[in-house]
């Protein structure tokens, strides 16, 4: 039987099928896994305890990294064997590396110099054997192409960086999840353009996971969080994830090329990153241990202002999108000069936020006192101002 002439036919996408399958096992594959964790975490009372520090009033299972990574592994495993990815059975490896690592951590405990240790072998797994790392600042600081040793060891430095940079945050329900998500759209995005299919699954996998995470960590009656296991993983990822975009963009055959990548990178990661150099510099001038615990992050200052956990990770997530979009218009200034504007546009963000949050407290504190003098009352709401003008800048 003859077709008529002019009848549509269905065509196989095979892009379009890749983007589904992954996603959709992905998601699966966590959704499932969660109720099995956070039944075996109550019975075994494998909880995150409330502490002083902590922005939740009840043990929570906190395992959720498990899930997180049950659905990426299976991904990488099955369709990375299946379509003949062998770069990816590295990633694979240091997946492996970092989930025992988390996963140790977040059931006994591990000393910060034994969870770096697992975070540096993990990296050097990657970058030593994959040869995946950042050879050039492409202009940024008057820096063009780095030496091999250089390279590799400012590479192992982001690595680092990132991952630690999101586990920090990871202090309300959906903020290092919605920021996952977000960046992880923008590197789904240009590797499909670049058809670039293993990197669009890793893109993909970590999407389809944290989408199935935030579905139970906003859960009232089945909450969850992503523990250290889940906060290295997605860190990791993240690094993997931006450090191959600048090497796949820097390559001549590239079909999408997007100017000053590294800058890119920084404005993607600007929440994460901006937040933990605040908190550093805060503990240091306070004759504290950069490392140290507290409650000095973007996020806590955010809930000083009555905002709810959901709109904290929207809040995020839009101003990741936000700084994206200025780097953009920014390029038309040159590397360097763009990397101040976008560094001036991150800490204009963060100071609003904490001088906003200061000021809340002078209006509360003088709206709440009742002093006799009028004078005496303005003097003390213009100190106030001007104390929360000043310490904006931390």
């Amino acid at each position: 039987m003859s077709i008529p002439p002019n009848t549509p036919q269905l065509t196989f996408d095979y892009n379009v099928f890749l983007i589904v399958v992954t996603i959709f096992l992905a998601a699966f594959v966590s959704y499932k896994s969660y109720p099995i964790i956070i039944k075996i975490s109550r019975l075994k009372r494998l909880m995150a305890k409330p502490e002083n520090r902590s922005v939740h009033k009840v043990a929570t299972p906190n395992l959720g990294g498990i899930g997180i990574f049950l659905g990426i592994i299976t991904v990488l495993t099955f369709l990375g064997g299946l379509l003949n990815y062998n770069n990816l059975l590295c990633l694979i490896g240091a997946l492996v590396i970092l989930f025992f690592t988390g996963l140790k951590d977040d059931l006994v405990n591990i000393t910060p110099k034994q969870k770096l240790l697992g975070q540096i072998v993990a990296a050097i797994c990657v970058i030593a054997l994959t040869d995946l790392r950042i050879d050039s600042f492409h202009g940024l600081f008057g820096i063009e192409t780095l030496p091999y040793m250089a390279s590799v060891i400012f590479s192992l430095f982001v690595f680092i960086v990132v991952m630690n940079s999101f586990n920090l945050i990871d202090g309300v329900d959906g903020l290092a999840g919605s920021i996952g998500i977000t960046a992880s759209l923008f590197f789904a995005i240009y590797f499909y353009l670049n058809n670039n299919d293993s990197m669009l699954i890793v893109s993909l996998s970590l999407i389809g996971a944290l989408s199935s995470f935030l579905f139970f960590n906003f859960s009232k009656l089945h909450k969850i969080f992503m523990g250290d296991t889940g906060s290295m993983i997605l860190g990791f990822l993240m690094a993997y994830q931006g450090i191959s975009f600048i090497k796949i963009n820097s390559l001549a055959d590239s079909t999408i090329q997007i100017p000053n990548s590294p800058l890119f990178i920084l404005a993607l990661f600007s929440f994460p990153l901006m937040d933990t150099l605040r908190v550093f510099i805060i503990r240091i001038l306070q004759n504290r241990s950069p490392f140290a615990a507290d409650k000095n992050h973007i996020h806590h200052d955010l809930l000083t202002l009555e905002f709810k956990h959901w709109q904290i990770a929207l809040i995020a997530s839009g101003f990741s999108i936000f700084m994206v979009l200025a780097s953009f218009l920014y390029n038309t200034f040159g590397v360097n000069m763009s990397f101040m504007l976008l560094f001036l546009t991150c800490l204009s963000f963060f100071a609003l936020i904490n001088f906003s949050k200061k000021s809340k407290g002078v209006y509360k504190q003088s709206f709440n006192s009742k002093p006799k003098k009028t004078k005496s009352s303005l003097s003390f709401q213009l100190k106030g101002f001007l104390n929360a003008l000043f310490s904006s800048m931390l």
